[in-house]
């Protein structure tokens, strides 16, 4: 298991129902990253289609006619890109099922298969109620790092979901995301990382951050031309920390955690 990850958060411009303009802009931003080294990537929430910021600004007939199954061209296009770069890369898209419509981010590995698929859990944020249908769970997925663990937009503001994933062996929590990006954003993941010993990337149409697993913040975009943050992530620490968080904790008075 490798400790040294070398990973790049993407700022897309989120042009909502544009995906042919959005996935253009994102293959050529990719290529720039892992140009410059970058071995892991992770794109914004629903970065194909443009994240549609609320049932109350599109129909859902619109935002369901964005959306694509999980052999649409786009997604695929995008573990294409994955294969002939030979990297990691957490991709974010409307995907529809039926007349099920998900918030979903992939994690394709560096064949281009697709490794994990996680949806959006903590769905019922502002105009989003009632648009996309829930994620079931919270999975770890395996990667030359370790345990890797995918948290979208607002299921990251909930101490649980972290704290999940790192009992179930994540390493890093990466976070496509279109909501708040603001220094207290900052401030919260860095938290979050630090109280559970994991590395963290956070990719959003106007942030990037790569926050290491003692919370320090190893890079951000600087400015509006710089749309994006890379650096190289060391993990050697990562089991320690969790052995300590793991050793003081008390687990028969967290009871009401699980309560309504």
């Amino acid at each position: 298991m490798r400790n040294d990850v070398h990973a790049a958060a993407i700022c897309l411009p989120d042009l909502k129902g544009e995906a042919d303009a959005n996935l253009a802009e994102a293959l050529t931003r990719v290529r720039e990253r892992v140009s410059a080294g970058a071995e892991l990537v992770v794109l914004p929430e629903a970065g194909v289609q443009g994240y549609p910021a609320g049932a109350q600004t599109y129909t859902r007939q619109q935002i369901t006619s964005w959306a694509e199954p999980v052999d649409g061209p786009r997604i695929g296009a995008l573990r294409a890109l994955a294969a002939e770069l030979s990297i990691h890369l957490v991709a974010g898209y409307d995907r529809i099922d039926g007349d099920r419509l998900y918030n979903t981010a992939e994690l394709i590995g560096p064949d281009g298969a697709v490794i994990g698929r996680y949806d959006k859990t903590h769905v019922l944020s502002g105009g989003d109620v009632g648009l996309y249908e829930p994620g079931a769970g919270l999975p770890v997925f395996d990667t030359p790092w370790g345990g890797v663990g995918i948290l979208i937009c607002n299921d990251r503001v909930y101490a649980e979901t972290w704290r999940v994933l790192m009992l179930r062996g994540a390493r890093m929590v990466l976070i496509p995301s279109n909501g708040s990006y603001n220094e207290g954003n900052t401030r919260r993941l860095q938290t979050m990382a630090v109280d559970n010993g994991v590395a963290c990337l956070f990719a959003h149409p106007r942030r990037g951050l790569v926050i290491a697993p003692n919370g320090s913040l190893l890079d951000h975009d600087e400015d509006e031309p710089r749309q994006y943050a890379q650096a190289v992530v060391d993990l050697s620490r990562v089991e320690e920390s969790q052995r300590g968080i793991k050793h003081r904790r008390r687990p028969d008075l967290y009871g009401d955690v699980l309560a309504d």
